[in-house]
């Protein structure tokens, strides 16, 4: 005999398996995320026809319930680089730069504003701002200041730079290895959900698995939010070939 629950509160995670058009491939199941919602609404359409008949008049004497396309939504607490790429309906594409030794690159002064130097990352050792001609070194803070990530530097008005002058900036940069978004490239992301949980109150497992569902996202995504950010997606199930149905929800006994 099978226990019911007398309530339901459930604890999971979301594993995601994102389909990549370029190379026409899905990616494959990636790990567990940490998620804060995984909803599935069922959606129908109701038609009803009505009696006009003098004993029965606006009664229904037939009543249809037609099935509508599934809807999704899901909301990932977990930093999870493909979802957020279809958070601001981008391309996901890898971030590098080889790591660089010490070289010359030329640089035009704009007073009191930022410069970049053609490299990010950059290595304070060896770091030196000259004239053109390499008989003058300016200083750091009092001519010049760095922003050594973003490979940048601001000629300070106040200093010995005069605006519009042609530099030497002798500078080396550290690797970088990562990601970056492409945003608003790509408006909807198809790919395969399977939420993996438990009801908390008698702690049995319930699983729903999406076999394919359209998802993108309007909602801003605010990186100064005051509290914990998500990425909140929405979409719709869709029936892939192979399959009956848009998706499955199993429960142990």
């Amino acid at each position: 005999m099978t226990t019911i629950a007398q309530a339901i509160l459930g604890a999971g995670s979301v594993r995601l398996n994102i389909y990549n058009p370029d190379t026409q491939t899905w990616a494959g199941l990636g790990d567990p995320v940490g998620a804060d919602k995984f909803a599935i609404t069922p959606k129908s359409e109701k038609k009803e026809k009505t009696s006009k008949r003098r004993e029965s008049y606006g009664q229904a004497v037939a009543s249809v319930v037609i099935g509508q396309p599934t809807e999704i939504a899901i909301t990932l607490s977990a930093l999870d680089r493909e979802a957020l790429a279809a958070q601001f309906q981008g391309t996901l594409t890898a971030w590098t730069q080889a790591a660089a030794v010490a070289a010359e690159h030329n640089v035009t002064a704009n007073l009191d504003k930022w410069v970049s130097i053609g490299l990010r990352n950059l290595v304070a050792a060896g770091f030196a701002v000259k004239n053109t001609a390499g008989s003058t070194t300016y200083a750091e803070g009092t001519d010049y200041e760095v922003n050594w990530w973003r490979g940048e530097i601001k000629a300070k008005s106040a200093g010995a730079i005069t605006a519009a002058q042609a530099l030497k900036v002798t500078a080396a940069a550290n690797a970088i290895d990562g990601a970056q978004i492409a945003g608003g490239t790509r408006p909807q992301i198809r790919m395969h959900a399977v939420f993996e949980g438990v009801n908390l109150v008698d702690n049995k497992e319930i699983e729903c698995e999406v076999w394919e569902a359209v998802m993108t996202s309007d909602k801003e995504f605010n990186f100064l939010a005051d509290d914990f950010n998500g990425i909140e997606l929405s979409g719709t199930c869709v029936i892939p070939t192979g399959k009956t149905e848009p998706y499955v929800v199993r429960m142990k006994n």
